[in-house]
């Protein structure tokens, strides 16, 4: 069985006394050793070596072309990283219940929804990517979902676990069996679940499409973790969807342009679409394509296959020259296959596959709800966008213009994804125990 914070929530809690007599003859409980996840801190420095040498490699002929100097997006992605293993450390070795409390899970939210709103009325890119994923504060450009999607799991953590405590005191009751049920459907999934969407709706309209996929991906993992009862899932999902497709049916109707604004908004998915399913017989004349619509995912996918078993060797790509276009960011991975081939590639997938067991590792030993909820959160956030960007490499999907977790260039992401793996590590460090013992077979119950 999972451990509950009811019996175990005192032994996570910092300041614990050290074991020692009492005047009384008893003797006080001993303090608990925190220990750092050492193995997690060595996995996490050997993926972002390894991610230098692939964007270094990778990124030479672009940023000497655009700014004279073959290393500038390397020495950009050092600055970035040291950012990162500042907020890693930092939350690293902060008790994880610290933030359980009740103004920090306001706070994140204020702050999701508030970045949300400011990125969809301010935001910058949509000319360039097809959306506005970019806003200015202070002069400092960032991405303000990689923050949001961070900000939503501590947020999600904490209503949960507030909520869990509250059912435990006998807080949340109603007068009668019907009335209970709907009550407790609202408190367990109702709010929390339309408090995430209202967010992941404003960045669904910017329009960032990928984004609103990983939030979704990433909160329906932390509510799985999260003890909601299968009364509350069926019944305020029920609920929800009912509400929700009535609201979509209004919308709809009240709304004249709502259709030619859906494919105004998103025409650069629908694109990405065509280019997906389009094949070489349609894609000039039923999808209307043209050969430079399809060039980028073309030479990514010929990247992709010609580097064989072994590859070119580190360097000696020649699809990174212009044939792929900001190789550093989303189709990073082909360029490196090309370079290192079938080999290079099982060895970074073997990589991501050891951080993902040991995360996993966290999340099974973690004790308590919060502490559970926010391992599986950080976890899931990590991988499933490895997951979104290989697939997309590898043409199972379309494009969703998602980087590669701690490999490709980029600034906030790495900063962002380096502090939630700081949260994996606080969980390992504060909050794990013995792994739940499962029933002995035979055994009484």
């Amino acid at each position: 069985m999972m451990h509950t914070d009811s019996d175990i929530e005192k032994l996570i809690e910092p300041g614990r006394p050290v074991t020692e007599v009492r005047p009384d003859g008893t003797k006080s409980m001993p303090a608990r050793k925190y220990q750092t996840n050492i193995w997690m801190i060595i996995m996490l420095a050997v993926m972002v070596v390894f991610g230098f040498i692939v964007l270094y490699s990778v990124s030479g002929p672009d940023a000497y072309g655009q700014f004279q100097d073959s290393a500038y997006f390397l020495k950009r992605q050092l600055w970035f990283t040291l950012a990162g293993v500042a907020g890693c450390l930092i939350v690293a070795f902060i008790p994880i219940n610290f933030f359980k409390q009740k103004f920090i899970m306001i706070g994140a939210y204020a702050l999701s929804f508030g970045l949300a709103l400011i990125t969809l009325a301010m935001g910058q890119g949509g000319q360039q990517h097809g959306a506005s994923r970019w806003i200015t504060i202070g002069g400092i450009q960032f991405q303000s979902s990689e923050l949001i999607k961070v900000a939503l799991i501590i947020a999600f953590a904490g209503y949960r676990a507030m909520v869990d405590d509250l059912h435990r005191k006998g807080k949340i009751k109603a007068k009668n069996p019907g009335k209970q049920m709907l009550l407790d459907a609202a408190a367990d999934f109702i709010f929390p679940v339309v408090a995430v969407i209202a967010v992941d709706f404003i960045i669904l309209i910017e329009p960032h499409l990928s984004c609103f996929i990983i939030i979704a991906g990433v909160i329906f993992m932390c509510a799985l973790s999260s003890e909601i009862p299968l009364k509350s899932w069926i019944t305020g999902g029920l609920i929800t969807l009912t509400f929700g497709v009535i609201a979509l049916i209004i919308a709809m109707t009240a709304v004249p342009s709502f259709q030619e604004k859906i494919t105004s908004n998103f025409a650069h998915v629908f694109k990405r679409l065509a280019i997906f399913t389009a094949d070489e017989e349609s894609e000039n004349e039923e999808q209307q394509l043209t050969a430079d619509d399809t060039r980028q995912i073309d030479n990514a996918f010929n990247a992709l296959g010609s580097g064989g078993m072994w590859g070119t060797g580190l360097g000696n790509s020649r699809s990174k020259y212009n044939y792929v276009s900001e190789a550093q960011n989303d189709y990073i991975f082909s360029i490196y296959i090309e370079e290192t081939g079938f080999v290079g590639g099982l060895i970074l997938i073997g990589l991501y596959m050891i951080m993902f067991v040991m995360c996993v590792r966290v999340i099974w030993k973690a004790m308590g709800l919060f502490a559970r909820t926010v391992a599986t959160g950080c976890t899931a956030l990590i991988f499933i966008e490895v997951l979104l960007n290989l697939a997309v490499e590898l043409q199972v999907i379309p494009s969703t213009g998602v980087t590669l977790p701690f490999i490709s260039y980029g600034g906030t992401a790495q900063i962002f994804l380096m502090t939630a793996y700081g949260f994996i590590l606080s969980v390992s460090r504060y909050a794990t125990g013995p792994a739940p013992e499962t029933k002995k077979k035979g055994a009484g119950a």
